[in-house]
């Protein structure tokens, strides 16, 4: 480093500076629902199960109400392997972005 020239830092630092911007437009939407995220409280409202090598995953499908009043009902991320880990009916919390309630995160009960 003692022999580095100005252009050498100057490309560095160029570097560092699109690699940062990269990350935070590919986080841009974790990033702003873990500070601006709202919860609203949905309901585990069916099942929907799929096979995949021979196993059998259900994943929850949530309804929740934004706080203009919008009913969303998603199909979850997260999958249970077997048997749905919840009861039809049971309680979550569901974190969203105001302006974009596709961008979401449900939080379960702990079972």
């Amino acid at each position: 480093m003692e022999n580095w020239t100005w252009q050498d830092w100057l490309v560095t630092a160029l570097t560092l500076a699109l690699v940062l911007a990269v990350l935070l437009y590919k986080f841009r939407y974790t990033i702003q629902l873990h500070r601006k995220g709202v919860h609203a409280e949905g309901v585990i409202v069916n099942w929907m199960s799929t096979q995949e090598a021979g196993k059998r995953y259900f994943y929850p499908l949530i309804l929740f109400i934004t706080a203009s009043g919008q009913e969303i009902k998603f199909r979850a991320e997260e999958r249970c392997e077997g048997e749905p880990l919840y009861p039809i009916g049971t309680s979550v919390r569901v974190k969203y972005l105001t302006h974009l309630p596709s961008i979401r995160k449900v939080v379960y009960p702990i079972s």
